[in-house]
């Protein structure tokens, strides 16, 4: 049996040089995911750490997102989850790798002895509805309670990380996810003053950067999604035209 590489907990600076110039080595694979999702060994000269990898040539083709699109969507989930300012999503980038190019990420060790679910049902984190208002964002359309890593690292506590957002920033309203506990309440200043400061930098460095990775109609469509909800100053309320919560919600 292989013993895998431990995941490692490090600054984000660190995390995003070792993804990008380290080795990359296949040691598993995660058979539940639909998509290749691969544990591997990332290494140079000074460190090893556990990363994941999901090469384009092992995404399946879905009916309403381009084929061939899922890492671009993961990487600029992570753009936007840094400039937020809330660091919702592991470090992450898109390079090549043994399986050609890819999507790769550092490895999260979540906590299991933290209740996500009931932390869910409480409706009283502020984690959580900060993720709430960042899937409103990019519009995720599979926010599942798996997706939401408690992991204990350098901060003080938990600190609750999201992953798997491949299918996300389609431009038509698609936003499925357990986190509707906030629907059409007020969204905080803070959290108002966080959306007034990705409106202003999408008109920037991060539009810039988002334009590398979607369509300019994906962009645009990100831009007018904030724009709506400063226009409103509310969460989003679930749809009546599309399933509200992906399936299986967790």
């Amino acid at each position: 049996m292989i013993e895998l590489t431990p995941p490692v907990v490090m600054p984000a600076d660190e995390a995003l040089s070792l993804l990008t110039t380290g080795e990359v080595t296949i040691e598993g694979r995660i058979t539940t995911a639909s998509n290749a999702t691969l544990y591997c060994r990332l290494s140079d000269d000074a460190m090893a750490a556990a990363c994941v990898y999901k090469p384009i040539a092992g995404e399946s083709p879905l009916w309403d997102f381009p084929d061939g699109t899922l890492a671009e969507r993961e990487v600029a989930a992570y753009l936007v989850g840094i400039a937020s300012g809330w660091n919702l999503v592991p470090p992450t980038v898109l390079r090549d790798g043994p399986l050609g190019r890819g999507m790769t990420q550092l490895w999260i060790d979540h906590d299991d002895s933290f209740n996500m679910i009931e932390t869910i049902n409480s409706g009283n984190s502020r984690a959580l509805q900060r993720i709430a208002l960042f899937d409103a964002v990019i519009n995720n359309s599979d926010r599942k309670a798996s997706h939401l890593l408690p992991a204990v690292g350098e901060w003080s506590g938990i600190h609750i990380y999201g992953i798997d957002h491949g299918v996300s920033f389609a431009t038509a309203d698609k936003l499925r996810t357990v986190l509707w506990q906030w629907a059409g309440e007020a969204i905080p200043d803070d959290e108002l003053a966080v959306l007034n400061r990705l409106s202003e930098e999408l008109a920037g460095s991060l539009g810039a950067a988002l334009s590398e990775l979607l369509t300019t109609a994906e962009v645009r469509a990100t831009d007018d999604r904030i724009s709506a909800l400063l226009a409103s100053g509310l969460f989003p309320m679930p749809p009546t035209d599309w399933p509200a919560v992906p399936w299986p919600p967790y």
